[in-house]
């Protein structure tokens, strides 16, 4: 008799252990809304110094090795914008259909990668490492209205290198500088 109410309490302890703890993991995880609100074509802009002079506009375009902000020309709708439900936002290059991502901080091969660096890769809409967020907006010339990326995943915003010309991510500003404000441009 004394064995038998020894199981049970030990498999009524077991119980409440698995209940309290083992579902502990689903309640505190972060789960992302997947539900796409609204989406629109966009050129992702910054006005970043460069070397020679005062502010240009640069679009973010991507090339054969990396991603970077280039001068010239109107913006062009280059991405695709898809604000998600919770406020978030991917970002999606037409030409290739991949999303804008922080580089791992190792590579395919095991080197170190640039710790700053962004890429583009697969898209997955619970990734938070694929998830911007738009933060402290700052009007600027011709009406627009711009923007630091800030990324979900690891905290830091979408930044134009010194030159004016990588695209990298750098800690948030307080006080967010031309190199970290992004407009969404759409054309006519």
């Amino acid at each position: 008799m004394v064995g038998i109410s020894f199981v049970v309490l030990v498999a009524g302890a077991g119980v409440a252990a698995y209940l309290v703890f083992g579902t502990r993991a689903k309640k505190t995880a972060d789960v992302l809304p997947t539900r796409v609100l609204s989406t629109q074509a966009v050129g992702l802009v910054v006005n970043a110094p460069v070397a020679a002079g005062g502010p240009e506009q640069r679009v973010l375009i991507a090339s054969s090795s990396d991603l970077g902000f280039t001068a010239g020309g109107p913006p062009e709708a280059a991405w695709t914008s898809d604000q998600m439900a919770g406020g978030t936002y991917i970002l999606i290059y037409l030409q290739n259909g991949l999303c804008l991502t922080p580089r791992p901080a190792t590579s395919s091969s095991g080197t170190p990668a640039p710790a700053r660096a962004v890429m583009l890769r697969r898209c997955s809409t619970t990734q938070a490492s694929q998830r911007w967020v738009r933060q402290n907006r700052t009007a600027g010339a011709g009406g627009l209205d711009y923007w630091q990326l800030r990324d979900l995943g690891n905290g830091r915003c979408l930044t134009a290198g010194s030159g004016g010309s990588t695209a990298q991510l750098a800690p948030c500003a307080a006080t967010p500088g031309p190199r970290q404000l992004v407009a969404f441009v759409t054309t006519p």
